[in-house]
């Protein structure tokens, strides 16, 4: 999991450019994901046309190859994720992120 993002958008967009500051291909992306706010998921929303899915959306717009940013509502929480739109299935990312903030609410009970 890569920083969170909540209330602040120039934190996202490191995190979406992560691989070219850290100098690895973008590849290396798929899997890693980040807590972001409404107004963030709000505003992806608006920027391209979205790809709709399962808990959410991606861009239509790819990071590289097949490689694009999925927005995810879970939770009550916001989420961004770099998935394969060919092989990675949203409901993957969902799974993952819940089990995540289930864990969470575990260990602060």
């Amino acid at each position: 999991m890569l920083k969170s993002a909540r209330n602040d958008r120039t934190q996202h967009y490191a995190n979406l450019n992560d691989y070219t500051r850290n100098g690895y291909p973008a590849e290396q992306m798929l899997g890693k994901f980040w807590q972001i706010d409404e107004a963030i998921f709000d505003y992806a929303l608006g920027e391209l046309p979205p790809i709709y899915c399962h808990g959410g959306f991606r861009c239509c717009e790819r990071l590289t190859g097949d490689i694009a940013a999925t927005y995810l509502q879970v939770g009550g929480g916001y989420w961004c994720a770099m998935t394969d739109l060919t092989s990675t299935r949203p409901e993957q990312m969902v799974r993952v992120i819940s089990k995540l903030i289930s864990e969470r609410n575990t260990h602060a009970a």
